[in-house]
């Protein structure tokens, strides 16, 4: 309950005031208008600005275009995760908003970078009712297109597609056996458009998630679990050679073991890893950059105790992270989609 501290004896004044605000040391500025509405707005401690206003829907899984002007983002239209979404392009200053993928009583959901090469953006969709399947569409809302077909029966759901930068015949994702998710395999694969083919690259030994390929096209990352756990996500990088009777080669982890770092994507030269981590015992995960090729400590370049940041993407030039995030720990809330200068 908010204590206003407002007397009773200034309550029966009649003073002529549009507006009057309270501002708390939580950091909470509460607006309370003449027709009785009440504004919130919790503020961060960094300089990011929200671009995009959705609740109750929600925006999530952000992604730069080529040039870095524009984002696309999935919309989900009940909350958090719930309900059907459609995929929203915008301005990178939030102007100009266009839905080139209606809901359309499903599911389509791209991820935070690698989604979007060249005009073309993958991303998974269950359209029709099927089995979650990958599918293109151009940027403008053109062209959209099923390239993946399989039986639902088979339990089988492909999701979190991404392109190879360099060759975008090639798609990885994430291949999930099993509609339980507490007992289903999620394992990466390889599709090969042109011909269909699908090529497994890990063995479902662990819980492998959310792949993303570099921009050179010679590695790709994941978070890795053991199967059953919520918490303890790591980073995993890995060479990868699609020719190579093994493709992926001196699989390695740049995590330190003492956080839990899951929505991950490729910085833009590729040195580093972003993620929503909690690295340092923070209460709510913030965005951080890991280096991939030395153990210095990750560099935390969002700064808040009181959202959950996730779903990091870095624009082409580097000049930018994109991001959603949500007050408070309730995993259903509604999230927003953020941006932040990256010097």
């Amino acid at each position: 309950m908010i204590n206003s501290g407002i007397r009773t004896d200034v309550m029966m004044k009649k003073i002529a005031i549009c507006s009057a605000s309270i501002l708390f040391v939580c950091i909470i500025a509460i607006t309370i208008s003449a027709c009785g509405k009440v504004n919130t707005e919790i503020e961060r401690n960094d300089n990011a600005v929200k671009i995009t206003n959705s609740t109750p829907r929600s925006s999530q899984n952000p992604v730069f275009s080529p040039e870095g002007n524009f984002i696309v983002y999935t919309r989900f239209l009940d909350g958090y995760n719930l309900g059907s979404s459609e995929l929203v392009k915008i301005r990178r200053d939030g102007s100009d908003e266009h839905i080139i993928v209606s809901a359309a009583n499903s599911n389509n959901v791209n991820v935070p970078y690698g989604s979007w090469v060249g005009n073309k953006i993958c991303f998974a969709s269950d359209r029709g009712g099927r089995a979650d399947e990958i599918w293109l569409v151009n940027d403008d809302g053109s062209n959209l297109t099923q390239i993946t077909f399989h039986d639902e029966d088979e339990e089988i759901t492909y999701i979190e597609p991404v392109f190879n930068p360099q060759n975008t015949n090639q798609i990885i994702f994430e291949y999930v056996t099993g509609e339980n998710d507490l007992k289903a395999i999620h394992q990466i694969a390889l599709l090969e458009i042109d011909s269909g083919n699908i090529s497994l690259l890990t063995d479902g030994a662990f819980d492998d998630r959310l792949p993303s390929w570099s921009e050179d096209g010679k590695k790709i990352l994941f978070q890795r679990n053991e199967y059953g756990q919520d918490e303890g996500w790591m980073i995993y990088v890995a060479d990868i050679d699609v020719n190579a009777p093994e493709p992926l080669g001196n699989i390695r982890t740049i995590s330190h073991g003492t956080s839990d770092d899951t929505d991950c994507s490729w910085s833009y030269d590729n040195n580093y890893v972003l993620s929503s981590s909690n690295y340092g015992n923070l209460p709510a995960p913030n965005i951080f950059m890991f280096p991939v090729n030395t153990t210095f400590s990750p560099v935390q370049k969002t700064f808040s105790l009181f959202f959950e940041d996730g779903a990091p993407s870095q624009s082409p030039n580097g000049e930018w992270i994109v991001f959603e995030s949500h007050y408070g720990e309730t995993e259903e809330d509604p999230s927003e989609i953020w941006i932040i200068k990256s010097p």
